[in-house]
């Protein structure tokens, strides 16, 4: 296997990130810097240069974009949370577990907190199907869920589970598991976004902009993927997400991208559909 260690560290910020809950510019500078700290643990554990170190965005900071746009919450675009625990195969868990922690993410920044319990609970189960909830983990949940209401304690959790969940995660046998999430909450936010969007480039040109913005995010997103030995579930993820690259690529190449837009949301939504259908 290729080194993907240094990616690791990255991965676990993105499940970790969930529960936190920021407020404005500074929460967002905040992770920023919490982002580079783990870059630097990253590259000197593993002895890499900062050419092979790639970032994605939280679902929180995906979040916090969305509702910057006017756009309201709509729950009827997120993941029934009555499947949660039907997933029966580690990718179908690992995915979804993503999904969830987007859906969660994108319910507590917009103070749904009855709506976030179903998704903690959710989180709560596929992550003992994955075998991924320690007792540190566990208790972390459950103080998440005793401060659901109070964000900035939420923050505070936060900054003590980051690095406790990295070092689950970098575990070898847990590789492929964080990207397989990593890729899960990445689409489920873009998808919350498109659909949002009414995938209609003109309908919220702000919203638009940050939803074309994720083309650079997805090239980070196979690169990570590269790191990894073929394998029926890494490239099960990269042919899933393959349209959606090839749309961004046409988005990149146009002149006028409304049609483009609309196709972009198209391959989201196929996605999306797919990863939400594994039992």
């Amino acid at each position: 296997m290729k080194k993907c260690g240094n990616y690791i560290i990255l991965l676990t910020l993105l499940v970790s990130v969930l529960t936190s809950c920021s407020t404005g510019t500074q929460d967002l500078k905040s992770k920023n810097d919490m982002r580079q700290e783990a870059k630097s643990k990253a590259m000197n554990a593993e002895g890499m240069s900062g050419g092979d170190y790639y970032t994605l965005p939280s679902p929180l900071e995906i979040a916090y974009i969305i509702q910057t746009t006017g756009v309201e919450y709509n729950l009827e675009v997120l993941h029934r949370t009555e499947l949660g625990v039907r997933y029966s195969t580690n990718r179908a868990a690992a995915i979804n577990l993503g999904i969830y922690g987007a859906d969660l993410s994108y319910s507590i920044y917009f103070n749904q907190q009855q709506v976030a319990v179903k998704y903690l609970d959710c989180i709560r189960a596929l992550s003992t199907e994955l075998d991924i909830a320690d007792l540190v983990s566990q208790k972390r949940i459950k103080e998440i869920e005793d401060n659901i209401q109070n964000k900035e304690m939420l923050k505070k959790i936060v900054s003590q589970t980051f690095f406790h969940s990295d070092a689950l995660l970098k575990e070898s046998s847990r590789k492929s598991t964080a990207v397989m999430v990593a890729a899960g909450m990445w689409i489920e936010s873009l998808y919350i976004a498109s659909q949002l969007s009414r995938c209609n480039a003109d309908n919220n040109p702000a919203l638009t902009k940050s939803i074309i913005e994720q083309g650079l995010v997805l090239e980070d997103l196979f690169k990570m993927l590269s790191c990894f030995e073929t394998t029926e579930d890494i490239d099960y993820l990269k042919e899933e997400l393959q349209p959606v690259r090839e749309s961004y690529i046409v988005i990149k190449n146009v002149a006028s991208n409304e049609n483009a837009f609309a196709r972009l949301c198209d391959a989201v939504s196929k996605v999306r559909a797919d990863f939400t259908q594994l039992f």
